[in-house]
């Protein structure tokens, strides 16, 4: 008790103070920028007398500051620390050799107070989501399509290097003064395979409305079609002026049976092309295989001027064996995890659902006529045309429906002479007798249309 108490006495502030210097005098701290999440951003001057930023390794949840050095929350959070620790150093070794005009350059990456840092280039501009608030004027449909494919071009750099970023949003895209677009904070980003470690997947921090529905779990698969959401979403946000709903919401709404939140972008009256908006529109399938699955493959989009469909009401068409459940819930962080397989079981509820979801939507034409509604007796000869399994018109259905009646007798002998016949039963359900009334009664219906049909061409 007495050592809690003197920790918790020599406790200050989280975040540098202005005039404090890092790396024995290199860097020293003029003002902090933003914090929050997992790290700390600071603007400081290098020894030569160059702005510079410096990101420092903290994350909020599990650690403080005290007497200047980092230490975290509790003994227990000790091992989990130092992971993400070393994950922050590795990571930010291998984004120092990144060479594009369109990702912050790396000035040097180092250890002190127990904790680590990053120092980068000084980007004299302001992120989108300023941008956006205080100078909207500059946001021209020209300047979003840029930023749109610079954005693109940095990503799939950086995918190409084995990396994601995980946290691209509004505020983590810089502008300059010559509309040259800049991404930084990397403080999430993480081998894009499978890791030793899943440190850094515990810590990060989600975006409601920019993130991925697989970012809100542990073991949530992520890859480039992850990062590749957050881009759709940033852009929503400035043809709009406000972020998408986020994913868990939209994620209930399929599981209750209620209308997808999201409203397409091609289906609005905006200034942009529509394949443009349509590829946005893509990026945003909540199915992560529905999504661009690499930046080439959007950029490629964009070249050719392709449209995609937009995406379908999702309140439309629901597959009728879905049955409505609750939306997963989102893991506490830091707190004691939930029980491994129920976690699992949830992000496999919520992927599955929604690729189920989006698959018949995908393929299902809504009826758009009266024609489309109309019974089948009144319907002209042309459009009762019948068809058999393999989308073969049946011109002879009293033919079709002997011939159909010499298979069975024939399936029928083989049966009892011993044959296996794999076609049969895949084709019908495994039950016999289910298998009999379903043909059967598939004939009899048959048999009833076509002496209505006859009746009337009679």
């Amino acid at each position: 008790m007495q050592s809690n108490a003197t920790n918790l006495s020599h406790c200050e502030s989280d975040d540098l103070s202005p005039g404090q210097t890092l790396l024995h005098g290199q860097y020293k701290i003029e003002r902090h920028l933003i914090g929050g999440g997992f790290g700390m951003t600071y603007l400081a001057r290098d020894s030569l007398d160059r702005v510079v930023v410096v990101k420092e390794c903290f994350p909020s949840t599990i650690c403080r500051r005290v007497n200047g050095e980092v230490r975290p929350h509790k003994p227990e959070f000790q091992q989990q620390f130092q992971k993400v620790i070393r994950s922050f150093l590795r990571e930010a070794l291998r984004m120092a050799k990144f060479e594009h005009p369109n990702i912050v350059k790396i000035h040097q990456v180092f250890q002190e107070n127990n904790t680590a840092y990053i120092a980068m280039d000084f980007v004299d501009g302001m992120d989108l989501l300023t941008m956006l608030e205080i100078e909207p004027e500059r946001m021209t449909d020209e300047l979003i399509e840029s930023l749109l494919r610079e954005t693109l071009s940095a990503l799939e750099y950086l995918h190409g290097t084995g990396m994601l970023h995980r946290d691209i949003s509004p505020d983590n895209l810089l502008v300059d003064t010559s509309n040259k677009l800049t991404m930084i904070d990397f403080g999430a980003a993480s081998e894009e395979k499978a890791r030793q470690t899943r440190a850094l997947s515990h810590m990060m921090a989600v975006k409601d409305g920019y993130s991925p529905h697989e970012f809100y779990y542990t073991d949530g698969d992520q890859k480039a079609s992850s990062d590749i959401y957050s881009v759709g979403a940033t852009f929503y946000h400035l043809i709009t002026g406000n972020a998408p709903p986020d994913c868990q919401k939209r994620i209930a709404a399929l599981t209750s049976d209620l209308p997808d939140p999201y409203t397409p972008l091609a289906t609005g009256n905006w200034a942009f092309d529509r394949a443009f908006l349509s590829a946005i529109d893509k990026a945003l399938f909540v199915a992560q295989k529905d999504r661009f699955q690499s930046a080439k493959e959007w950029l490629d989009s964009l070249e050719r001027g392709t449209a995609t469909e937009p995406q379908p009401d999702l309140s439309t068409h629901i597959n009728a064996g879905l049955q409505p459940t609750e939306a997963p819930a989102r893991p506490v962080t830091m707190a004691a995890p939930p029980c491994q397989d129920a976690l699992e079981d949830d992000h496999e509820l919520a992927s599955t659902i929604s690729s189920l979801v989006q698959d018949t939507n995908t393929k299902v034409k809504p009826k758009t006529s009266k024609k489309d509604v109309e019974p089948v007796e009144e319907a002209t000869e042309e459009a009762s045309q019948l068809v058999d399994i393999f989308g073969q018109p049946i011109e002879d259905l009293e033919g079709w429906l002997e011939e159909n009646d010499g298979r069975k007798n024939r399936k029928q002998a083989r049966a009892e002479s011993g044959e296996d016949s794999l076609l049969a039963q895949s084709a019908l359900p495994e039950d016999t007798d289910t298998r009999r009334k379903t043909g059967s009664g598939l004939l009899r219906a048959l048999r009833r249309l076509a002496k209505k049909r006859n009746g009337r061409l009679a």
